[in-house]
C-alpha cells in the first residue's frame, strides 16, 4: 500500500520509516526545495535528525500531487501552524477513498479549532483520523516499543491505519473518540511547560509527582468538557502522552518550562532553545479561550497563563493548582 508523508520533519521520518518497514511504499513530501535537495543528497534531514538515514525506496519530492497519487493515507506530519496551508493544498487532489491522518498536536490560534475541524473545513473529508500516543520520533526510528492511539468516527479509517503500521514493537488501540484525542494530545503540550517549570525552580520529585497527579485530574476534565469521553484519559494518547511529554527532558515544551522557571522570558527561553516551535505555549492561549467560551475554569491553565503571558510569579505550584 502506499503511504504519502507530508512534512519532511523528525515525527514524518520517523513514520515514513515505520511504515516503509512494514512493507509499504513510502513517499515523502515538502514545499521547500532546498530541504529536499539536502535530504535527496544525504538521504537524512540533519536539521531534526541527525545520523538516521532515510532508505532509498522512500521517495522524496516537492510535487504534492505525485507525492499524493495512489496513496492510501495521506499523513499530515506538518506543524500545527501548517495544517490549514496545506489541507488547502491537499483537497485539489484528494480522492474519496484516500484516508487523512492527522499527526499534528494543537489547537489552531484565531479560530481556536481542533486539527480535525481544520482539516475537514478545508477537504471536506470524511475519512479523517488522529494518530497519537507517547512516542519520540527518536524512539521511533531506534526500534523501541511504543503504544498508539488511532483515533477516527469511521472504522474504516481506524484499521487502515492500524494494518500498515502495527507490528511487535508498535501496538495501536483504536477510538472512535478523535475530540478527547486531540484535546489530550494539544493539552499535555501545555502541562508540559508547568511541569518544565518545576525543574527549572529546582522543585523535588515528590513535588511534580504531586503536581502531576492534580495535572491528570485536570487534562481529563478538559477532555469531556471540551467533548470528548472521559476515559480516553486512561488511554496511551492520555495518561501515555501526559507522562511522557511532562516528564522528559527530550520534550521541547518541558524544556521551555524549565528555562521559563529559572527566570528567563519567553523570547530568551526561545532564543537559547534555537527555536519558535513550542506548541504548548501557542496552544494555551487557544485553549484558555475555549475553556473561557464555555465558561469553565481550570486552575492549572488559568495559572500558566497568568504566568506567561501577565508575568506573574509563584514559588508554590501545587498550592496554586490544588484540588
Amino acid at each position: 500500500m502506499k503511504i504519502a508523508i507530508l512534512g519532511l520533519g523528525a515525527y514524518g521520518i520517523a513514520l515514513a520509516k515505520a511504515f516503509y518497514e512494514n512493507d509499504n511504499k513510502v513517499s515523502m513530501w515538502t514545499k521547500y526545495k532546498e530541504e529536499a535537495d539536502i535530504v535527496l543528497l544525504k538521504r537524512e534531514n540533519i536539521n531534526v535528525l541527525p545520523s538516521i538515514k532515510i532508505p532509498k525506496e522512500i521517495e522524496i519530492t516537492t510535487q504534492l500531487e505525485k507525492c499524493m497519487e495512489k496513496a492510501r493515507i495521506i499523513v499530515l506530519a506538518v506543524p500545527m501552524s501548517a495544517v490549514r496551508e496545506v489541507s488547502k493544498e491537499i483537497s485539489k487532489y484528494l480522492t474519496c477513498e484516500q484516508v487523512i491522518c492527522i499527526v499534528s498536536k494543537g489547537i489552531e490560534q484565531n479560530s481556536n479549532m481542533l486539527m480535525s475541524d481544520v482539516v475537514y473545513e478545508e477537504t471536506k473529508s470524511e475519512k479523517i483520523c488522529m494518530l497519537s500516543g507517547p512516542s519520540f520520533a527518536m524512539d521511533l526510528v531506534k526500534e523501541n516499543e511504543v503504544g498508539l492511539v488511532v483515533a477516527s468516527e469511521l472504522t474504516e479509517a481506524q484499521m487502515s491505519i492500524k494494518v500498515c503500521l502495527e507490528n511487535e514493537r508498535i501496538i495501536i488501540n483504536t477510538t472512535r473518540d478523535i475530540r478527547g484525542v486531540q484535546v489530550a494530545a494539544a493539552t499535555k503540550n501545555v502541562f508540559a511547560i508547568l511541569c518544565g517549570m518545576l525543574d527549572g525552580m529546582k522543585k523535588s520529585e515528590s513535588t511534580k509527582a504531586a503536581v502531576l497527579s492534580c495535572l491528570c485530574n485536570d487534562l481529563r476534565i478538559i477532555i469531556e468538557v471540551l467533548g470528548g469521553k472521559p476515559q480516553t484519559i486512561f488511554s496511551y494518547a492520555g495518561i501515555g502522552d501526559l507522562l511522557l511529554t511532562c516528564m522528559s527532558k527530550k520534550s521541547r515544551n518541558y524544556t521551555f518550562g524549565k528555562y521559563i522557571g529559572e527566570g528567563k522570558s519567553i523570547d530568551e527561553a526561545l532564543e537559547k532553545m534555537q527555536t519558535k516551535t513550542v506548541e504548548g505555549l501557542y496552544t494555551l492561549d487557544s485553549l484558555k479561550k475555549l475553556l473561557e467560551k464555555i465558561e469553565i475554569k481550570v486552575e492549572s491553565v488559568e495559572l500558566l497563563y497568568k504566568i506567561i503571558y501577565e508575568g506573574y510569579k509563584v514559588d508554590n505550584i501545587l498550592k496554586s493548582i490544588k484540588r
